[in-house]
């Protein structure tokens, strides 16, 4: 008799235990795909606002495609050619890359947690005042997913 009490209870705290969360979010990377770069157009700038309880991490990498091939352009702050920020509970960031030297077309990609309290948008802006430029806005529903990972 004890050993099945003894058994029974070891089922229950296998079943009966609430499920945890898991601690690794997924990650998708986002892409602008291709864009034309317009004359006004200084640079491509990403707006990140996190809506969430949480804090979250957003990488931005830009890529010159004019010459058919991508080449790696440096993102501010970072000063590096994959920029990572966190972004602490209910804050906004911008990340940004100079294009003014890009001749024909660039991309963005951002890969960040699949969170709909995480939100990027694109923008391709003048120099000071960074005005946006028409045809070089790709808002967050308009991104295409072209990777997801754990």
């Amino acid at each position: 008799m004890i050993s099945s009490k003894a058994s029974a209870k070891r089922q229950c705290a296998t079943k009966c235990r609430p499920k945890r969360r898991l601690s690794g979010a997924t990650l998708g990377t986002y892409t602008t795909g291709i864009l034309r770069r317009p004359p006004g157009t200084q640079f491509s700038l990403v707006d990140a606002v996190n809506l969430s309880k949480f804090s979250r991490s957003v990488t931005v990498r830009v890529y010159d495609w004019s010459s058919g091939t991508p080449v790696a352009l440096p993102v501010f702050p970072c000063e590096t050619r994959s920029c990572t920020v966190w972004l602490g509970a209910n804050r906004s960031d911008f990340l940004y890359a100079d294009v003014s030297n890009v001749q024909f077309k660039y991309e963005v990609r951002i890969t960040r947690p699949i969170d709909r309290n995480l939100v990027t948008n694109v923008f391709g802006v003048s120099n000071t005042p960074f005005t946006p430029q028409p045809g070089d806005t790709v808002l967050q529903k308009n991104l295409v997913r072209i990777r997801r990972m754990r």
